[in-house]
């Protein structure tokens, strides 16, 4: 589920959609948190989908570290990447503000995290634009994303946070824990799932 929060507004005829921010979203905000009511599927049964409702859902889903693929059920399908963005995914079934948002300002993620099985070409526009995802993405990145994903975890209990309750209960004793033990902190290279 997305942070009540937000809205899909038009980005521009080339990207289509993405989702903004209504209100100022501090960093340490949980954003989206995985719930029972997103989809998530085995490869073998997402494959026995006919091809037009596979088609209609591969644009929105991602392989999460098992290899299912996952589709939210909500507007948070519609983020989009950016290579400087201000949310990321976490190893704690959320995804988190790792900088301040601003009301109005489109909430992007990093698509590097999502296990994607092809390279592909992005044109997210940012001054540090890698404009290719790769498979290896969460190798070469990992250690910078973690820097900025603990930074904005340690910071949960200072933030507003309307999606706490939805958080599976483990998941909140883990981001419970890291604010006493900042070297339990789940690393998101253990996200990484690949094909085979």
């Amino acid at each position: 589920m997305i942070h009540p929060h937000t809205t899909v507004q038009a980005v521009s005829p080339t990207i289509g959609n993405g989702v903004f921010a209504t209100r100022d979203i501090p960093m340490g905000t949980i954003v989206v948190v995985r719930d029972r009511f997103d989809a998530c599927l085995s490869r073998t049964d997402f494959f026995a989908l006919p091809s037009v409702v596979r088609d209609a859902m591969e644009t929105y889903m991602y392989h999460d570290r098992d290899g299912r693929l996952v589709l939210s059920w909500d507007h948070a399908r519609y983020m989009n990447h950016n290579c400087c963005p201000n949310t990321m995914m976490t190893g704690y079934h959320l995804e988190i503000a790792v900088r301040d948002i601003h009301a109005g300002e489109e909430i992007t993620t990093e698509y590097g995290l999502l296990n994607i099985q092809e390279p592909y070409d992005i044109h997210c526009g940012c001054p540090n634009c890698r404009h290719r995802l790769r498979l290896d993405d969460i190798d070469s990145y990992g250690d910078q994303w973690d820097r900025q994903i603990k930074r904005a975890l340690l910071a949960v209990p200072k933030q507003e946070q309307p999606l706490w309750d939805i958080l599976e209960p483990k998941a909140r004793e883990k981001v419970l824990e890291l604010q006493h033990d900042p070297d339990s902190y789940f690393s998101v290279k253990n996200l990484k799932w690949r094909l085979g």
